[in-house]
């Protein structure tokens, strides 16, 4: 348990809801939770903009590279020499989905 300072406006206006800590505990969630949200919100939008880009889902798209030599050629040719850069970001924002997505149903359950 950690113990922080707590500002006394924001203790009088809780006292009106109900049992402080009961009270502290749901605003921490709630901002959590909203924390959250935000993330994978923005790595999704990240994520979509590399499938816009290469034109396939994530999964599809590493697929690809690992059965179709033909396929990363086209990559590197009409697309982008630099691929690898963005499969690097597009993975870390794939697996920030999902981690975040887990993070957020078990916060939820709290």
């Amino acid at each position: 348990m950690v113990t922080v300072a707590i500002k006394e406006v924001y203790i009088d206006l809780l006292r009106n809801f109900g049992d402080i800590s009961t009270e502290i505990d749901l605003a921490l969630k709630r901002h959590a939770i909203e924390q959250i949200t935000q993330k994978i919100a923005e790595l999704r939008q990240r994520e979509l903009s590399y499938q816009t880009k290469y034109g396939l889902p994530y999964t599809q798209f590493k697929q690809h590279l690992i059965e179709d030599e033909a396929f990363v050629i086209q990559i590197e040719t009409h697309v982008n020499k630099l691929w690898e850069l963005d499969l690097a970001d597009w993975e870390f924002c794939y697996q920030g989905i999902n981690d975040w997505t887990h993070q957020l149903q078990t916060t939820s359950l709290i």
